[in-house]
């Protein structure tokens, strides 16, 4: 066996053990760390399954409309098994292989798959709080990431492609640039706009370049179809489905505390946290991500690299110049997930650079096993500081007791509404009210969230018994509190009061009476 094939067999080892490790930790913890956002994606799952449907009419969406995401591997599962925790890890694991498929087709197409299985490592690492909850956890953030990377793969396919097969990669690209822009502006924004940036830029650098026009004229086509596909998106199904579209920005030039915000969020999707074990080590563990990620940057404009190096690393930085405007000169709420693409794109990066940065091979070793050594010991600290997070224990004894009494219907506001319903297995349905920090709800019980729930709530009431549950600052400030009757009290705790009726109709006329 060569020496390289021994040596690609070991990282491959070790990434498949990485995996296994990651599952066994989230098959035994997942139920702690489940929240309403990533149950609905189940319940949404579930309800495309029952129609045999991709999209539906029949669900509130959130902010943008469920294309290409996780709700179909949702559906999938849930035509294949019953039993919800199966499911949610199932798909995971889907997921999970989605995002290293993909990621080999951008290191195939860029020439390294010689560290693919290296640096796939550095993709499964929970090296941040938000890193760990929403591309490994929730996995929410992978259908994103993996469809840039596809982006990017079809980039440097369509340049090293024969000229009569140009035309076939280019309108693959195409199409999946519109299938990107139905979902929303997200895609347009994070990778369509920075591709077309970079490729302007070098155009800009050299004009007289064949190869520099000819990748600006690709940014134009596969950017213009992304545009096309978010026209449809407010134009078409904007009037079919049910989603809140983004509304228009408006200019705002950020203060000292937005500016520090932003670039404080470079450190923290690394890992950096404050007042925590190990705090120090995890500040200069990110501060090494970022000066490797700048250092791979700046190499590829200082030396000579391939021009699928200079590509990507025009397209990381352009994705950077993209974000830090966006919030530096408009009124867009700040999230720091909203960065974890940036975050993600170090490591193809890192993959070009190992093959293409010129320095003594034993300094790119060393240098290459203190970084993953160092990256391992901050996932680490991160798991065990998780492994004290329990987020829905009050809830799961309150799913636990609402199945053994019987009851498969219940009402609460979003935080405490779809996360019992995956906590109790799907045997509870739960109608969704407006969260008090949002807007105060009404006195009328019939009056719900149009929010990541099912539609029918607005018409169709439980039958049976329901209960309702509060938390206990919103049963102390809801507009029912006067008809809130100890007698009807089934269960309460430090954080949850909740309250049980016979039937639907009992329970309006008991919350509703003299209001």
């Amino acid at each position: 066996m060569k020496k390289e094939t021994k040596k690609q067999l070991l990282i491959g080892a070790a990434l498949v053990l990485e995996l296994l490790l990651l599952l066994l930790y989230l098959n035994g913890r997942i139920d702690k760390l489940l929240d309403s956002d990533m149950s609905s994606e189940m319940v949404l799952g579930q309800l495309l399954a029952q129609n045999n449907e991709l999209m539906t009419t029949k669900f509130y969406y959130s902010t943008e409309m469920r294309v290409l995401s996780i709700q179909l591997v949702f559906a999938l599962c849930f035509k294949l098994f019953r039993d919800w925790h199966v499911i949610r890890m199932v798909v995971m694991v889907c997921l999970w292989v989605i995002l290293i498929v993909a990621y080999y087709f951008l290191c195939r197409a860029m020439e390294c798959r010689k560290y693919f299985l290296l640096t796939a490592l550095l993709l499964f690492a929970p090296v941040s709080s938000c890193y760990f909850e929403f591309m490994l956890v929730a996995a929410c953030y992978i259908p994103y990431v993996a469809i840039a990377f596809a982006a990017l793969a079809l980039n440097e396919v369509y340049f090293k492609a024969q000229t009569d097969r140009k035309k076939f990669w280019l309108v693959v690209s195409v199409l999946l640039a519109l299938v990107a822009g139905l979902g929303g502006p997200r895609e347009i924004i994070a990778l369509y706009a920075p591709l077309g940036l970079a490729a302007a830029a070098e155009l800009v650098r050299e004009r007289n370049n064949e190869t520099k026009r000819q990748q600006f004229i690709y940014a134009a086509f596969v950017g213009a179809s992304a545009l096309i596909g978010y026209a449809l998106n407010m134009l078409v199904l904007a009037r079919i489905y049910t989603f809140s579209t983004w509304g228009s920005l408006g200019f705002m030039l950020a203060d000292g505390a937005r500016i520090k915000e932003i670039f404080y969020s470079f450190l923290t999707l690394y890992g950096a946290a404050k007042e925590i074990a190990g705090s120090t080590f995890l500040f200069v563990l990110s501060a090494a991500w970022i000066v490797l990620t700048i250092g791979c940057i700046v190499y590829a404009y200082t030396h000579k690299v391939s021009e699928g190096y200079r590509r990507l690393a025009g397209f990381v930085s352009a994705g950077y110049v993209v974000y830090i405007l966006l919030y530096l000169l408009t009124d867009m709420p700040f999230n720091e997930r909203y960065g974890l693409l940036n975050t993600v794109l170090s490591v193809p990066l890192f993959a070009v650079a190992l093959k293409e940065v010129r320095v003594k091979e034993h300094v790119k070793k060393a240098v290459t096993a203190v970084f993953l050594a160092a990256v391992a010991a901050g996932c680490v600290l991160l798991l065990v500081r998780m492994d004290g997070v329990d987020e829905t224990l009050g809830k799961r004894v309150i799913a636990d007791k609402m199945v053994a009494e019987g009851y498969e219907n219940g009402y609460a506001t979003f935080w405490n509404g779809n996360v019992m319903t995956e906590l109790s297995g799907g045997k509870i349905q739960m109608w969704v009210w407006r969260d008090a920090t949002l807007d105060q709800h009404g006195p009328d019980v019939d009056e719900i969230y149009p929010w990541l729930q099912l539609t029918s709530h607005d018409t169709e009431r439980p039958t049976g018994k329901v209960f309702v549950l509060f938390s206990r600052e919103e049963f102390g400030n809801n507009p029912w509190k006067q008809n809130l009757q100890p007698e009807d009290v089934i269960y309460e705790s430090e954080e949850y009061v909740v309250m049980g009726y016979p039937d639907y109709e009992t329970m309006k006329a008991t919350l509703e009476k003299d209001l």
